[in-house]
């Protein structure tokens, strides 16, 4: 199914009419430029807050494409229960990007950017972050787009209230309790990925005396990425069950 990503909808004012909205340069010149789409076609469009909208194009211009959009529904394919993963930047920002990319495909509902005693990039801009999720999200055909924040320091970080499971992924701890059997289906959860040299031993005890539970991946270490999505398919895997 291809879709298109317009952002900012009302499903509650779209239900009772339907209403004509224009999209951006970019996704116009996709649908007039790239798809050839002609006023009259039909289009499959996301809200990125989990609605699925029927568009029809009144204009297919590179620069306004116009639209009247109607069908509002809600994805009945999401899970009601959310992942949240707090991950520290690797130094090569293609590493971190590729996370985004791929966890948007496999649906995290938000990801936190964390500056750790061993991190090595201890800033990331999330406007081309936000940029690569958004074209996962299309390409996916998901309709809730992960909200994205900025970077923060890891004690900081801490201090923020989270009402569901909280729990860090930490290399250096013998703990054997698996990510996969801790999750509880339909339960909130939070996962701390660590830097490429992982969290330090006050970070991970500062973690654990927030309520953070110490848990395993596997039998082998993973990189920041790789933990990243890997959290994220145990987290689905859990939920499927």
């Amino acid at each position: 199914m291809q879709l298109f990503f317009l952002p900012h909808l009302n499903p509650e004012a779209i239900q009772a009419q339907k209403i004509e909205f224009t999209f951006d340069e970019n996704e116009s010149r996709h649908i007039a430029k790239s798809m050839r789409l002609k006023p009259g076609d039909v289009l499959n469009i996301t809200d990125g807050a989990g609605f699925l909208y029927k568009g029809v194009i009144e204009e297919a211009d590179q620069r306004q494409t116009r639209v009247w959009i109607s069908e509002p529904h809600a994805d009945k394919r999401l899970l009601t229960n959310k992942l949240h993963i707090a991950i520290a930047p690797t130094k090569n920002p293609d590493r971190i990007e590729w996370f985004v990319e791929k966890a948007t495909e496999m649906g995290v509902d938000e990801i936190s950017l964390l500056s750790c005693e061993h991190s090595e990039r201890s800033r990331l801009k999330t406007e081309r972050l936000e940029r690569i999720a958004i074209a996962a999200l299309k390409q996916s055909g998901r309709s809730r787009l992960p909200l994205l924040h900025e970077t923060v320091d890891f004690e900081r970080f801490l201090q923020q209230k989270y009402a569901g499971e909280k729990y860090i992924a930490w290399c250096e701890t013998d703990v054997e309790e698996h990510l996969l059997h801790k999750i509880k289906k339909g339960t909130d959860v939070i996962v701390l990925i660590g830097p490429e040299g992982d969290f330090s031993k006050e970070e991970a005890d500062a973690a654990i005396a927030a309520g953070y539970q110490p848990v395993s991946l596997g039998r082998f270490t993973l990189r920041t990425e790789t933990a990243g999505l890997t959290a994220c398919m145990l987290f689905h895997q859990a939920n499927l069950e």
